[in-house]
């Protein structure tokens, strides 16, 4: 398995088992708004600004081309095969298995991928659905399984209709142990809640996997402070967890709004190392959560449907991310036939 597809398979997937019924609905409803790219030969998507006014279409496309991956725009346009007339974006989040940060991938070298990190990115997207649905009540949100991680696709309206700097602000709230105050349109997003939930979790991730020498490689964090650390972990990690205050003070200069600080960890650190521990997981999750896919409404994400030809899985919609193991479900049938 993860072994490249040859032009033939390729073929074998477009003719025999890819079905115009695996595109999934919301992708299918607004075919005629999206621009579609295309790569033929393993370089990258090349072959961008195309059009097509339905499946039928696009099912010939694919057939005849059987291309090395494919890939739709999160956009709609007015006229999709010239990219013009920006209508809506989607609101996407892309974690991609092999690009893990090292404290959450050590199943697997950097740019591989196997069934443990694959099952660490979808906990990730779990963690976001919890606080989309949960925390603000997004409804339409659809997971894809992309190949090698998983997208998170948001189409509720208001959400469609976020800027750039919007969805930014988003991510800022996402990924950080601050929040920023936003335009009016996203006010809601970044109500105070404490420190954030995937903050947290991130943070506890750390705690609880490190060892003396990971400590260590935060900056200003020598080997005494990173052992006392470790030796009151479970005091720390206890404190993160039960922790509810949710008093919050902007900064009047950089109007940041700043929470209150876990004290266990604070009485450790110090103020001053305390921020570079912090700024350290900041980065990390940053790192996890890709901002140019979720930034940039000119994006093209891989088609729902379509195989991942780098590592012969297909790219599909997940009808239930709960139990959903790419493993199984994923497997092209070629794959099963491949000789050796």
């Amino acid at each position: 398995m993860f072994k490249e597809a040859t032009p033939e398979e390729r073929r074998i997937y477009y003719r025999e088992e890819w079905k115009p019924g695996d595109v999934p609905d919301f992708l299918a409803e607004s075919i005629g708004y999206r621009e579609f790219g295309f790569d033929h030969d393993g370089r990258g998507p090349r072959d961008r600004y195309n059009a097509f006014t339905s499946v039928e279409g696009l099912e010939k496309f694919l057939r005849n081309r059987a291309p090395y991956s494919a890939y739709s725009s999160v956009s709609y346009y007015e006229k999709p095969g010239k990219r013009e007339g920006y209508m809506k974006a989607e609101l996407v989040f892309d974690i991609d298995a092999k690009d893990l940060p090292n404290y959450m991938k050590k199943c697997c070298k950097q740019g591989s991928i196997c069934e443990i990190c694959l099952e660490t990115a979808k906990q990730y997207i779990l963690s976001l659905k919890d606080i989309f649905q949960g925390d603000f009540g997004v409804k339409k949100i659809y997971y894809i399984y992309s190949g090698r991680g998983f997208h998170m696709r948001i189409l509720d309206p208001d959400v469609m209709e976020f800027t750039d700097v919007e969805r930014a602000y988003i991510l800022d709230y996402l990924s950080g142990s601050q929040a920023l105050e936003g335009s009016a349109k996203v006010n809601r997003w970044l109500a105070p809640r404490g420190y954030t939930r995937i903050f947290k979790d991130r943070l506890l991730g750390i705690l609880e996997d490190a060892s003396v020498k990971d400590i260590q490689r935060i900056e200003g964090i020598g080997s005494t402070t990173a052992k006392e650390i470790i030796r009151n972990r479970d005091k720390i990690i206890s404190d993160i967890r039960e922790w509810k205050n949710l008093e919050w003070s902007p900064d009047p200069k950089t109007g940041i709004i700043r929470t209150a600080r876990f004290k266990a960890l604070l009485s450790i650190l110090k103020e001053n190392k305390y921020d570079k521990f912090t700024d350290f997981v900041l980065k990390q999750n940053a790192g996890i959560l890709d901002a140019k896919v979720t930034v940039d409404t000119k994006r093209i994400l891989r088609l729902p449907s379509s195989l991942h030809s780098k590592v012969s899985l297909k790219c599909m919609l997940i009808r239930d991310i709960e139990s959903f193991e790419p493993l199984s479900k994923a497997v092209p049938k070629f794959v099963s036939e491949r000789k050796g």
